[in-house]
């Protein structure tokens, strides 16, 4: 497979829920903003790190400070916390875990497995960006791309969620 072919399946394929790719499989991914756009392009390519692992447990759940792109674009608003000066604070764990359940409901992620070795990904990824559209990588290496919050999509999810009221003015 080559990148032409990589970059069009990432661009045609049905997105899923972070939470139901699979635990055995690696190569080429992209993340889809809650809007339904492809907005990032990456790999995973050890053994030992799989599409679910890389994108549900990292980039969902992740420090916003590293390449974490979900925690990072969606660190805003009421999802929003600093890691550096709001460590163990109540506030920025309430805040954190409504950023992890509203990119579990309202992103997704479309994957394209490999298998071939750590340097055919890498190469194969960096060949992919290369000819991807701008707006289908604008979140790869962005260092301070941050979304406004999507209040209403926050809104019903926060009427969805158990929450309590003190949690909610948090």
């Amino acid at each position: 497979m080559n990148n032409v072919e990589i970059l069009n399946r990432l661009l045609s394929l049905e997105p899923v829920r972070t939470a139901d790719l699979p635990r055995d499989q690696r190569g080429i991914y992209g993340l889809i903003d809650h809007t339904g756009h492809l907005r990032y392009i990456g790999c995973t390519t050890k053994e030992a790190e799989n599409f679910r692992k890389r994108i549900h447990q990292r980039h969902r759940t992740g420090s916003e400070t590293h390449s974490h792109y979900f925690s990072k674009v969606y660190n805003t608003g009421r999802m929003y916390r600093n890691r550096l000066t709001q460590q163990g604070q109540r506030d920025a764990k309430i805040a954190k875990d409504l950023r992890s359940v509203f990119i579990a409901e309202y992103c997704r992620a479309v994957y394209v497995p490999l298998e071939v070795t750590e340097a055919e990904i890498l190469a194969l990824e960096a060949a992919t960006i290369a000819i991807a559209p701008p707006e289908c990588t604008s979140w790869n290496r962005a260092t301070t791309t941050v979304y406004p919050e999507p209040e209403d999509l926050v809104d019903a999810l926060i009427a969805r969620l158990p929450v309590f009221a003190h949690e909610i003015d948090a």
